[in-house]
Formats: C-alpha cells, structure tokens, sequence
C-alpha cells in the first residue's frame, strides 16, 4: 500500500489541487493530466508512475480544516459556474440547480466531494483510505 500526504497548505483554489495531486500521484509522465474530477478519480486508481492500477491507497489529508474554507461554498459555486459555461445543453438545469444549492449551503462543497471520490470504490477493487487531520 503507497501512502500520500495532501496537505491543505499547499494549495488554495481548485486548480492549484489538481496541481498538487499531480505532484502526489504522477511520476515521469511525457503528457500532462486534466485537471478535473474525473482525472483525479483516474489518477486515485494508478498507474501514472506514483502507484500500480488498482494498488491500494492511504491518504492522509492534513491541515483539512483549511481546505474546508478554501474548497467550501465559495469556490463550488465557481466550480459549477464555469462548468455551466461549457456543459452540454441537457445538463443546464441541472448545473444551475448545483449554483442554487451551493448559493443557498446546501449540498457538498468542491472538499466534500473530492472527500467522496477518495473513498469510493468500485467493482475494480479501487480502495483508498483516508485520514482527515485538521
């Protein structure tokens, strides 16, 4: 099992996460990484350098707490707004809705849901473990 420590201190707006993450979970890689949710949830698998596909993984996420502010509301409603200006016109609604709700408190911030995509797992034996420290 590899182990990686995300330290909230070093970024503070969604980009600079993906940056971080890249820094974590690639090594000698000749192309760059998307710097999206889906990447990220690809890259949690393996099999960019760091660890093999499917190679469990304990993460450690400290200074958490400031990462809770910096991926809280604020930077979610950024987040579905510039998603918004380029989704699929079947997904406007939808979008919108998530704008709303994060206006409104409601529903997971950008760090709920990064916190969600370490800790799914799926029927390809994906499995991270994840310890919060603020």
């Amino acid at each position: 099992m590899k182990k990686i420590i995300i330290d909230g201190k070093n970024f503070n707006k969604e980009e600079e996460f993906y940056t971080e993450i890249d820094k974590l979970l690639t090594r000698n890689l000749n192309w760059k990484t998307g710097h999206n949710m889906d990447a990220f949830n690809d890259l949690l698998r393996g099999g960019f350098g760091f660890h093999e596909y499917g190679e469990q993984l304990f993460i450690t996420w400290i200074n958490a707490s400031k990462s809770k502010i910096d991926l809280g509301y604020d930077a979610t409603i950024e987040h579905w707004e510039n998603t918004l200006k380029r989704c699929h016109p079947t997904n406007i609604e939808h979008v919108e809705s998530l704008i709303k709700d994060a206006r409104n408190h409601v529903g997971q911030t950008l760090f709920d849901i990064f916190v969600s995509i370490i800790l799914d797992s799926d029927d390809t034996g994906h499995f991270c473990t994840l310890e919060i420290i603020d």
